[in-house]
């Protein structure tokens, strides 16, 4: 009773109804809020309610991925060729089924479903989602149930431990009149009660919040408890089991003193329906921020008494503003004035003494600094710098930011690990329901690299019932299987914000480039990579960019870029023309016009068409490199070549340094290689 009291004031709290509480001693509701005015409010400041949905947030961002193990192949059955053959196709299957788990996941719409159950959790300390199958439409269902809906043994850890559950919900007469699972003599019993809950406070709440509903028969309601009790298989139950149609189905593998769970409908104290399922579990899976008891002090009272401080001192902040603006006025006891606004100005009539104005008295900074420690003790107690977009001042840089919901995630740690829990333990009743539900083939559409893909699933089960009767086995349908393997895998990726993500991206797309140029990874990575990029980017035109990867060969250019190469090559000839590269034609002739005199001087053509001189003296021979420019040109005029002696004086300066330049490089070479000298 006192944790439904407390669950109640809760609800109230986080609908902005701060200052309503169920009152012990009165027993009733009692609102506060109710006696306030323009002069003086109440203020509700929903601290609480916006960091328990921050934390969610942050939960729901992590995006939990159920991951299906294949079966066990046993290498000892097969040849090596057949074993890896086997192994392929065990992959197959079970990624197939992972695709499947993650379409029924989103016909679900689970993410929402988890993010109101981590809300309810956080008001409740407790959150329920039913899973069941559906066998005549071949389909599983889900709903989620608060605290309230819901009744166990609460000191217990594991609401499997729990030998019942009940649920209690409202339910429309002429939905229970036409489910036909109900037994028809005893439907004719019941009447409505109109209750919108089954628990007292709960049905107080709603009535509060909403209205007290009417008994018309098309609304009339009444509550419906669906109750799961576990029995241990007795000569007492065996009985009853076998005669009912899944008997042989619930009993199989079974034997005295195993576990069964009986299913009993109840209205208005009533039973509709008695059964035993063929379920290994309960079909709930539950929600808690911590491990312990399941019933649990919830997030949201750490956060009350701080905030309901902070109520009462912004009211009181705001009841002193409105006084202090409209202002003081100092006057004679018994005398009386009256002020009165005109399109001129402000009129003040008095007696005999005129009023005075007091002084405002300013607000004393010490309240300021009360409010800010308040708020960080609600900060502490939750989240507050990336959720709530409270950056720290001069944070920008996307690694700063990294950081700090980095912090904020490692706080979160114990409710992100048992979100996994809760994750897969649906994705196993997932399995386990359609193990024994899904008897014909059922078709699975998913998209893969942008393309369309088409599958078909069907229970194990059936198809070895198929088996057992000879009936033809829908071929290439995917088996489920209730006893697959099944992992959580939450990754981050490349960041925990979307700015991180990008950036991140970017280096390693940079890092990977470098990879690819020296052959360590190959293209077709890189190509991966680049898609995951545009998709980081959210860059709507992905798959036509891949499409055009298809037809790419590396290596291949077009026309266009063809004739862009042509164009700068031609600029950078043009560019080294008159260089020593690309001497332009003047400089060719010149350059010709020297190697021919050489040519003529060293085979002694030059003096063979000299004329015939008297013999001199002894003379000496001088080469004709050896000469200076200006004998050079006379001695070419000679042989009846035009040489320019500035030409010829240009040229073996840049011979000479050329040389020099050689000289100095051949030096600096043999000093790098030479020791260096030890001085004694």
């Amino acid at each position: 009773r006192g944790f439904e009291r407390r669950g109640y004031d809760n609800n109230f709290f986080d609908d902005r109804y701060h200052f309503r509480f169920l009152s012990r001693s009165e027993n009733k509701i009692v609102d506060l809020s109710e006696r306030q005015s323009i002069y003086a409010p109440m203020r509700a400041i929903p601290k609480a309610s916006r960091q328990i949905r921050g934390v969610a947030n942050l939960l729901m961002q992590q995006d939990p991925t159920p991951i299906i193990y294949p079966e066990e192949v046993n290498k000892e059955a097969f040849e090596e060729n057949e074993y890896k053959e086997a192994s392929q196709e065990a992959k197959r299957i079970a990624k197939q089924v992972g695709h499947w788990v993650e379409e029924e996941y989103k016909e679900q719409n689970l993410i929402e479903t988890l993010a109101f159950m981590a809300i309810l959790a956080a008001k409740h300390s407790i959150s329920f989602l039913q899973v069941w199958p559906d066998p005549i439409k071949e389909q599983i269902k889900t709903q989620v149930y608060d605290a309230f809906d819901i009744y166990l043994d609460g000191t217990l850890t594991e609401i499997e431990d729990s030998p019942y559950i009940i649920k209690a919900i409202p339910q429309f007469i002429s939905q229970i009149k036409a489910n036909e699972m109900f037994d028809k003599n005893q439907i004719v019993k019941i009447n409505p009660d109109n209750r919108q809950a089954s628990s007292d406070i709960k049905q107080a709440y709603l009535n509060a919040k909403y209205y007290q509903m009417g008994e018309v028969e098309r609304s009339a309601k009444i509550i419906l408890k669906e109750a799961f009790i576990k029995e241990y298989l007795s000569k007492n139950n065996i009985q009853k089991i076998a005669s009912q149609k899944d008997g042989s189905e619930i009993l199989r593998d079974k034997k005295e003193g195993d576990q069964v769970i009986r299913q009993i409908f109840v209205a208005g104290n009533i039973w509709l329906k008695d059964t035993y399922l063929n379920l290994p579990r309960y079909p709930f899976v539950d929600f808690r921020y911590e491990p312990g008891p399941i019933y649990q002090v919830p997030p949201i009272e750490r956060f009350i008494p701080a905030n309901k401080s902070l109520d009462l001192v912004v009211s009181r902040l705001e009841r002193y503003t409105n006084t202090m603006a409209t202002g003081a006025w100092l006057k004679r006891q018994g005398e009386q004035f009256e002020i009165s606004n005109q399109a001129g100005g402000q009129v003040i009539e008095y007696q005999s003494t005129p009023p005075v104005q007091a002084q405002i008295a300013p607000l004393p900074s010490f309240i300021f600094n009360f409010i800010s420690l308040l708020q960080s003790f609600i900060e502490e107690q939750g989240v507050t710098t990336s959720s709530l977009g409270k950056l720290p001042e001069g944070i920008k840089a996307h690694a700063a930011i990294e950081s700090l919901k980095e912090s904020e995630f490692s706080n979160l740690k114990i409710p992100m690990t048992r979100l996994k829990g809760v994750v897969k333990r649906i994705t196993q009743k997932f399995l386990d329901y359609a193990d024994n539900t899904f008897v014909s083939p059922k078709t699975i559409y998913y998209l893969e690299k942008g393309e369309p893909q088409y599958f078909n699933i069907i229970g194990a089960s059936a198809l070895n019932k198929y088996k057992e009767l000879n009936i033809p086995q829908p071929q290439g349908a995917i088996p489920i299987k209730k006893d697959y393997k099944v992992e959580i895998e939450i990754q981050s990726g490349l960041g925990y914000t979307r700015e991180g993500k990008k950036q991140s991206a970017i280096e390693l797309g940079e890092y990977l480039i470098k990879m690819a140029d020296l052959g360590i990874i190959p293209p077709q990575a890189m190509q991966k990579f680049f898609q995951n990029l545009l998709e980081t980017f959210e860059f709507g035109a992905t798959q036509e960019i891949m499409e055009e990867f298809k037809d790419f060969e590396p290596g291949a250019l077009t026309e266009d870029q063809i004739e862009k190469l042509k164009v700068a090559f031609l600029e950078v000839i043009k560019d080294l023309k008159g260089s020593e590269i690309f001497p332009d034609e003047e400089q060719r002739i010149e350059e010709g016009k020297i190697a021919t005199a050489e040519a003529l001087r060293d085979t002694g053509v030059i003096d063979k068409q000299r004329p015939q001189e008297p013999q001199k003296g002894p003379s000496r021979s001088i080469s004709f490199k050896d000469l200076p420019p200006e004998g050079k040109e006379q001695l070419a005029a000679q042989a009846g070549i035009s040489l320019s002696a500035q030409q010829i004086a240009s040229n073996e300066q840049m011979e000479k340094d050329k040389t020099s330049e050689m000289a100095e490089r051949e030096l600096k070479l043999k000093e790098k290689g030479r020791p260096n000298a030890v001085q004694k």
